[in-house]
């Protein structure tokens, strides 16, 4: 009898902390319409403050009380922003403001205007690392030459459907790329190598639309520069991202690129730093522009060995760019690092100097497929 007592009061101990639990839940839970989701949200810095613009989906809330909603029936959507002396007390002002309760869990893209990023990107992303409702695959961009309040506002005026524009753009990006590199995870993995810039898509904006044109540098968490598309896209062959690309022959042929695998290997030897760069990869032709027979033994060979040209070319674009500014945007150092452990601390120290004499050589190898034909020409 005092066994089955003791095995009772055991089993209360254990499910009354859970009991107690559950009530709380029960008591914080708010119904679907009581909860305003943010599906994009800005950050700007003004005036000498931090301003979040929140972007909220039709019939996701009630908005506050300095937003703005626009008219135009089914795709409107709703703003809000609030302001303060850091990112976090921005967001906790636009909370007080909005009538219902705000949240961050649903929100899939975060932009940063240009005058935040100059300031610094770690006071724009540190408070959402330390939120537990942010989606870690969330993407991260960088508004060029504008706000990103301006940005959105823009897509608005333009009658666009904000969120659904830039999610048509992450599903672009993923027919080029095998992965978005710039998700809240990758983003916050990166700026923990202090050696290497963190590279951050950004974009652009005109009435047309937004259009994604490169990377945006960041050395030390401050914005540095934009690429050029090309040195981009030779940035994605570095970091083995690209899943298609167009290559075009000057009166030749026009090809698209299918498969790709990049591995760099990187070795040290009496501190010099060689840097092998392995690049796999298969194209195929989508465009003749000769009367010539290109699809001859012969021209084939002599259409591969110019399309490796025409690669090794854009390999070179980031390579240039490193070497004229002396900032690691291929991240280099951690390739470096993680394969010459024991070598990587006694160079450590002195990265940023020897960054620019790093010796580079290619290996490409590929492939020319005949493009499927509805006819004969």
């Amino acid at each position: 009898m005092k066994g089955f007592k003791l095995k009772k009061a055991l089993l209360l101990l254990v499910l009354l902390p859970a009991f107690m639990m559950a009530c709380t839940f029960d008591m914080n839970r708010r119904e679907i319409d009581e909860i305003d989701m943010v599906l994009v949200l800005g950050i700007d810095y003004k005036n000498g403050q931090y301003q979040l613009t929140a972007l909220y989906s039709p019939g996701s809330g009630s908005g506050s009380e300095g937003g703005e909603k626009q008219d135009g029936g089914e795709g409107s959507e709703e703003l809000a922003s609030g302001s303060g002396k850091s990112a976090y007390l921005a967001l906790q002002d636009l909370k007080e403001r909005n009538k219902k309760a705000l949240t961050l869990a649903q929100t899939g893209t975060f932009l940063i205007g240009e005058e935040a990023a100059k300031r610094g990107l770690w006071p724009c992303i540190d408070f959402l690392q330390r939120d537990e409702t942010i989606k870690m695959e969330s993407l991260i961009f960088i508004t060029k030459g504008m706000s990103a309040e301006d940005f959105i506002k823009l897509g608005q005026e333009n009658k666009k459907t904000i969120h659904e524009d830039l999610e048509a753009i992450k599903q672009k990006q993923l027919e080029a790329l095998t992965r978005n590199d710039n998700t809240m995870v990758n983003i916050l993995n990166d700026c923990r190598q202090s050696l290497s810039c963190v590279m951050i898509p950004y974009m652009t904006a005109d009435d047309s639309g937004y259009k994604v044109e490169g990377y945006a540098v960041f050395n030390n968490y401050i914005l540095r520069d934009y690429l050029d598309s090309e040195t981009s896209d030779g940035v994605n062959f570095f970091r083995n991202l690209v899943r298609s690309y167009d290559i075009f022959i000057e009166n030749k042929a026009g090809l698209l690129i299918t498969y790709t695998k990049t591995k760099i290997e990187a070795d040290l030897s009496e501190k010099a730093i060689n840097v092998k760069v392995k690049l796999d990869f298969e194209s195929m032709i989508k465009e003749v522009l000769t009367e010539e027979d290109i699809f001859s033994p012969q021209q084939l060979q002599k259409l591969t060995l110019e399309q490796n040209k025409y690669i090794e070319g854009i390999l070179e674009k980031p390579v240039k760019y490193l070497i004229e500014k002396g900032l690691d945007i291929l991240n280099l150092a951690r390739v470096v690092e993680n394969q010459n452990v024991a070598g990587w601390k006694d160079i450590e120290g002195s990265w940023s100097e020897l960054l620019p004499y790093i010796n580079y050589s290619y290996e490409i190898k590929s492939k020319v497929s005949k493009a499927f034909m509805l006819g004969v020409r």
